[in-house]
């Protein structure tokens, strides 16, 4: 179910999935407010879905997790989680804290079984959701079919982000179903896609440094020229965490000018 989401760039929607087998449903990732939760709750009446036997947000971001409270008590259902993404949850939207328990490793509809995998990077305790018998991933936002998804802190952490798109090229998977946008037919082909846009901006980074020390302003500006403004913040987070990870692997430091007190980056001695 594709839902009207106006913060989310480019498209403005999340999307919401239902997970059936019989009488019985698992509700994917719950963004939908309003209206959408009646033609959600009718299009699971109309399927004969009877019980929903679980909610599972793949991250505690907003456009993934608004309408959980209200599902959660419409459907008489639990919430979960992982447990880093509760916690985050909870301070982030303190009028809703307690909704989420933390995620077992299996969720079950009917005869199918849904198994949980911890795979962080856009969230410490983001999840890729298993389901064996038809070997689709749901893969919340670290995937999408064109474009790129944005990884950046105090949520991401660039590393993390590289190992779950290595564990989709590594799966047997033949979908993808992602947080935004369509669903994804060649899982392995668009994660390597992902990560080889990834390192390219590791390279473009590396390039500019050379050039010469530059600040945070300089280097998003740079890499992003024609960028959304209302995508700013989220391209200056992703060059931060690809600057973190680019320290962590030793290829840049951090110098701070005595002249203008401004933090600004440089390559390390190679």
């Amino acid at each position: 179910m594709t839902v009207a989401y106006p913060n989310v760039l480019p498209d403005g929607t999340v999307n919401l999935y239902a997970i059936q087998d019989g009488e019985e449903a698992v509700i994917v990732d719950g963004g939908a407010t309003g209206d959408h939760l009646d033609a959600l709750e009718r299009h699971l009446r109309e399927c004969g879905v009877r019980r929903v036997t679980a909610l599972v947000a793949t991250h505690y971001h907003v456009d993934h997790t608004a309408g959980m409270p209200e599902l959660k008590a419409r459907l008489q259902a639990p919430a979960f989680m992982h447990p880093l993404d509760v916690a985050a949850f909870d301070r982030a939207f303190p009028h809703a804290a307690g909704t989420f328990e933390a995620c077992p490793a299996r969720l079950r509809a009917g005869q199918r079984d849904l198994w949980v995998i911890h795979q962080p990077g856009h969230t410490h305790g983001h999840l890729h959701l298993w389901l064996p018998d038809v070997r689709a991933i749901w893969v919340g936002d670290h995937m999408v079919e064109e474009g790129s998804v944005w990884i950046g802190p105090p949520d991401g952490h660039m590393a993390d982000y590289y190992q779950a798109l290595e564990a989709v090229i590594n799966s047997d998977a033949m979908a993808a179903l992602p947080g935004h946008g369509p669903v994804i037919r060649q899982p392995q082909r668009a994660a390597h896609r992902l990560r080889a846009r990834r390192e390219m901006r590791e390279k473009q980074m590396l390039e500019l440094l050379a050039e010469g020390p530059k600040a945070l302003a300089e280097l998003t500006k740079a890499l992003y020229p024609d960028v959304d403004p209302r995508a700013l913040p989220f391209a200056r987070h992703t060059v931060i965490a690809h600057l973190e990870h680019l320290e962590e692997r030793g290829r840049v430091r951090r110098i701070m000018s005595s002249g203008d007190w401004t933090m600004r980056y440089a390559r390390t001695e190679e």
